[in-house]
């Protein structure tokens, strides 16, 4: 389990007040983050929370149900499918209508179920048919929402989790660059970075790395090529790595053999500013979109480079690499203690290249506290 057993029963019964409100009979979750948040695995087929009663998960036998039992607390109900030598013969497994059967044979009346509607509709059409029963259908609520809203304050054990990844990626980066030499591929290098992560206990990337030299540093979301590294480049590394299922995110922006000067130094100074504002501003209680405001407010003053800023400053970050929230520009809402967000202004310039820099960082009564900080702030790599 990646936390302890109690902080899971916890967050169920958060789940369950939530199903309360809406007359929600039983929440059914597909694999996925939502899944492995309310239960510690997600290689189950289904996770089952019924509004009175144990909850439980579903699983095809041999295809996730050893590992479920070993990554969860739930009990794990098996299903095995039979397909004999002849197409008669055939029993395919339906882990929604051993779910149903096992629910009604506990006195539960099914009428309002709640499931994840951007899991698709194939996904939903299962649910459908498994819990159909004569011409009845119950009826199906979207618990995306509240999945969200659940997620997005941490736990201090979650905290530590996403500090842990971070200071592996960080590990990870330092191995990776102490060998660094003109000549080797972006692809090498982000192969390198993300096999350290694993050496270090990671369960791999937290998303696929970005290593940019040049004029790539101009994309946003770089895949990494073949295109060799020179001396007086830029270099751009966004990367984090996933420990016990969380995240962590982090860029840097580098000049790489000789110290930046001119025009190159003055747009790194000013997006390392821009990311300052940025930090200096999120607190709990400020409105979601004051840090983006106070980070392209910095920009305005270096010419035209606020209009080469063309994302939001930062996002939420834990289970899943995107979560809510978004600061940017815009949003509804505020900032609330223990939210775990990225601040990383960036600008891109089309045919010169881009800066970003990036930190991870939970937010706090009186500000933030940076989980990436023992990454370099240097401008000169190499």
């Amino acid at each position: 389990m990646d936390v302890e057993a109690r902080e899971y029963e916890d967050r169920i019964a958060r789940l369950r007040s939530w199903m309360e409100e809406r007359r929600i009979d039983v929440v059914m979750l597909g694999p996925g983050s939502n899944m492995r948040y309310l239960s510690g695995t997600e290689n189950a087929g289904l996770l089952v929370v019924p509004a009175e009663g144990d909850p439980f998960l579903t699983a095809q036998y041999a295809f996730g149900d050893e590992l479920a039992r070993r990554e969860s607390f739930l009990e794990v109900v098996v299903v095995r499918p039979r397909y004999g030598t002849s197409p008669k013969d055939v029993v395919k497994p339906n882990l929604v209508a051993e779910a149903a059967k096992r629910l009604r044979e506990a006195g539960l009346r099914i009428r309002r179920v709640a499931v994840e509607r951007d899991k698709g509709q194939d996904h939903l059409s299962k649910i459908r048919k498994g819990l159909r029963r004569g011409g009845r259908r119950p009826t199906l609520v979207d618990v995306g929402r509240a999945m969200r809203d659940l997620r997005a304050v941490k736990s201090e054990a979650e905290v530590e989790l996403i500090r842990r990844s971070s200071e592996i990626a960080i590990e990870a980066f330092e191995r990776t660059v102490a060998d660094l030499k003109e000549g080797q591929t972006e692809a090498h290098v982000a192969n390198r970075l993300e096999f350290e992560m694993r050496e270090l206990g990671a369960e791999g990337p937290s998303f696929p790395s970005i290593v940019a030299f040049g004029e790539h540093t101009f994309n946003a979301h770089h895949v990494p090529t073949q295109k060799r590294l020179e001396k007086g480049q830029l270099v751009l590394f966004d990367f984090g790595a996933r420990y016990k299922g969380y995240c962590s995110d982090m860029t840097r922006t580098f000049v790489f053999g000789e110290e930046p000067r001119g025009k190159v130094r003055e747009r790194l100074e000013a997006v390392f500013k821009a990311q300052e504002a940025g930090k200096r501003a999120a607190r709990e209680g400020v409105p979601l979109m004051e840090p983006d405001v106070a980070a392209r407010r910095v920009l305005e003053g270096y010419g035209d480079l606020l209009d080469y800023f063309v994302h939001s400053l930062g996002h939420g970050v834990g289970l899943d690499i995107h979560e809510y929230p978004r600061l940017i520009v815009g949003a509804d809402g505020t900032l609330r203690a223990g939210m775990v967000v990225t601040v990383e202004p960036g600008i891109y310039i089309k045919g010169w290249g881009g800066v970003r820099f990036e930190d991870t960082v939970v937010v706090r009564r009186e500000g933030v506290e940076v989980l990436t900080d023992r990454l370099t702030r240097e401008l000169r790599l190499g």
